[in-house]
């Protein structure tokens, strides 16, 4: 139960990164916004199950069972940790400074650069705007408490819901209301686009604390 309450407040977590709210809003802003939307669902969908799937296939290795092993992993599991709090407390710093958008994805996408963006390229987008770096955390804490199939398979549907919250929400919002849905999310661009480094900040802050408290909770008993 521990594992699946973790695994579901990083889904949470996943599901607030500004930058797929944004890049999935530019996608149903495309010619073929139903059939695009789908793919950009997909291609997430798809990269979630080959990152859980290779966490479980670590997680059921002899070699992470082991002593050492478990160490690395929860070593892995602090490391990462610590990289997304300073992550997060440079973007915190960072947050008053307008964001740049001459160069780069943002400069592309929001100058209309999704009008004929065809079904491969919004799967791609699904599966390169995900929040790699929570879904990898996600993946590591599989691999770091080691459970059963069907706890592991769970855990991996926890997350891919939660995860997928936010998007699934604006997909059902557009399909059932496209016009009424169209300058609301239009709106809800913008101010993703302004309160990105701030939710970042705080997301990757959450994130990193609870792994790194989590591994070193750990980590002090198996060095005992």
């Amino acid at each position: 139960m521990g594992l699946i309450l973790s695994i579901l407040l990083m889904g949470l977590v996943a599901s607030l990164s500004p930058i797929t709210i944004v890049v999935f809003i530019l996608v149903l802003e495309s010619a073929r916004a139903g059939v695009n939307a789908t793919a950009f669902l997909v291609g997430w969908t798809a990269s979630l199950t080959v990152v859980f799937t290779l966490g479980y296939l670590l997680s059921s290795s002899r070699s992470v069972q082991h002593r050492d092993g478990r160490t690395v992993v929860l070593v892995v599991e602090v490391v990462l940790g610590c990289a997304l709090v300073v992550a997060g407390v440079r973007q915190w710093r960072s947050r008053a400074e307008a964001p740049d958008t001459t160069d780069g994805w943002q400069a592309r996408l929001l100058s209309g650069g999704v009008d004929d963006l065809s079904p491969r390229g919004a799967a791609l987008f699904g599966v390169l705007k995900q929040p790699w770096a929570i879904t990898t955390a996600a993946a590591v804490l599989v691999v770091h408490h080691q459970p059963p199939r069907l706890v592991a398979l769970i855990a991996f549907a926890c997350f891919a819901v939660a995860s997928t919250a936010s998007v699934v929400l604006m997909y059902l919002f557009y399909a059932r209301k496209p016009a009424e849905a169209q300058a609301y999310l239009a709106h809800l661009r913008d101010r993703a686009i302004d309160l990105a480094p701030a939710v970042f900040a705080v997301v990757a802050g959450v994130a990193g604390a609870f792994l790194v408290l989590d591994g070193l909770v750990d980590l002090a008993s198996v060095l005992r």
